[in-house]
């Protein structure tokens, strides 16, 4: 049975697993379906629809800029249509772009990597990034022998899933506790970490990210984020703090009293050794240019409050 789209985007907003580029492409495919279904009044009242679904998707996951560009690239293709024909063409042409880019971006962000992995080396990592399976499988298909480090990357313990996703594949995997994979960077040869987001003040990851920074760079070893294109927040997008997880999402047997806060954590771009893009592997002043240089569409310049978007939701 198919879910409603409310209950899709809750589904979003519930998922504390999956990395960020597999949760945009279900996104996309959200808004697809929301662009080809019901008969809308007007061309205004269509993209007023699309903005309405496409903002309730960004409040779903707010830490993750895919999601935005996504949006961001769908409301600039429906731009210049004006007939109901047209605007579920524009729709279903931006989301299976969108969608091929992940893929495609996934790819080179994996051929990038393997100039940094060396035969042997020793590679801590953390949470489930699709990005990082890619590149760490892509490098084991290419001949070279890896020792993985994961953290389980608590409360949600996604880093669980990547371990046996990688294990399943082949390669020689240890599962640490957070504090032990942290402490474990020290001793590595590189560190490899995806991401949730890159601004143009630093990178939002999954908390745990910014001490296994400071760690590895105090020992002299190399630590990258993988982050395709997708994942630059356009500047001028008002970042809004990512909604508090339910307590029942990582502890179900929780007393009433008990409050789970927010699992995110921020890395300056400065404590980074580079980020690997589709264009290869970048330094901090690139990726800057390359933010600066993104058009943001005016509609999401101001990031609606609970009233706004329940005008927006209207029929």
């Amino acid at each position: 049975m198919e879910l409603t789209f409310t209950q899709a985007i809750e589904s979003i907003a519930a998922d504390s697993h999956s990395g960020a580029a597999q949760i945009a492409e279900r996104a996309a495919d959200i808004l697809l379906r929301r662009a080809t279904s019901g008969e809308p009044a007007s061309p205004d009242a269509f993209r007023r629809e699309l903005l309405a679904t496409g903002w309730a998707l960004i409040h779903a996951q707010t830490a993750m800029a895919p999601l935005v560009n996504l949006v961001n690239s769908v409301l600039w293709k429906v731009e210049a249509e004006d007939t109901p024909r047209g605007l579920r063409q524009a729709v279903s042409q931006a989301t299976e772009e969108f969608k091929r880019m992940l893929a495609q971006h996934a790819l080179r962000v994996a051929e990038g990597a393997l100039g940094l992995i060396g035969e042997g080396s020793r590679i801590v990592t953390l949470s489930n990034s699709s990005t990082v399976q890619h590149a760490l499988i892509h490098a084991q298909r290419a001949g070279r022998r890896l020792e993985v480090i994961c953290a389980e990357s608590r409360p949600s313990l996604e880093g669980r899933e990547q371990a046996a996703l990688l294990m399943n594949c082949g390669l020689s995997v240890t599962l640490l506790d957070d504090a032990e994979a942290i402490a474990a960077a020290a001793h590595a040869d590189l560190v490899l970490v995806g991401a949730d987001m890159l601004t143009n003040r630093g990178l939002i990851n999954k908390i745990g990210t910014r001490p296994m920074t400071i760690v590895a760079r105090e020992a002299g070893v190399p630590f990258y984020t993988l982050c395709g294109s997708e994942k630059f927040l356009p500047p001028g997008f008002q970042l809004r703090q990512q909604p508090d997880l339910s307590v029942e999402d990582v502890w179900s047997d929780a007393s009433q009293d008990a409050g789970i806060s927010i699992f995110f954590d921020f890395t300056p771009l400065e404590a980074l050794s580079g980020i690997v893009t589709e264009q290869g592997i970048l330094p901090v002043a690139a990726v800057e240019a390359w933010l600066a240089a993104t058009k943001l569409h005016p509609a999401l310049a101001n990031y609606p409050n609970g009233e706004m978007r329940e005008q927006l939701m209207a029929p």
